[in-house]
């Protein structure tokens, strides 16, 4: 098998071609890498910030139990109860002190 200058050329040609196919790929490979790359920084911030958000829901939900809770109105219902209570202790202790202090009269009678 003999080759010529045509067959020569052709393969001069096919292998000029493959050369710059390479360097396209290579190229093309270099910015898919540094794509991913980004990517991968944008989703790791992704992932960061809704583990936040998640931690910052998860408070607010926990808060707004305790407050659902204290706001029950069984709660209020006891606590208005209580404080009822307490109101009315209250003003019976001020009319006994006001009994002591009638009693005392500010004076004290001479001791002998």
């Amino acid at each position: 098998m003999e080759f010529g200058i045509r067959e020569l050329i052709q393969f001069g040609t096919l292998l000029a071609s493959l050369a710059g196919a390479f360097a396209v790929v290579k190229s093309q490979l270099a910015r898919v890498i540094q794509d991913i790359k980004n990517i991968n920084v944008e989703v790791h911030d992704l992932n960061t910030r809704l583990d936040r958000t998640e931690a910052d829901s998860a408070v607010i939900k926990h808060q707004n139990g305790v407050f659902g809770t204290i706001l029950s109105p069984s709660n209020l219902k006891d606590l208005n109860r209580h404080i009822a209570e307490l109101q009315t202790e209250m003003k019976v202790v001020h009319k006994n002190l006001d009994k002591v202090y009638e009693m005392h009269n500010g004076t004290h009678p001479p001791v002998s």
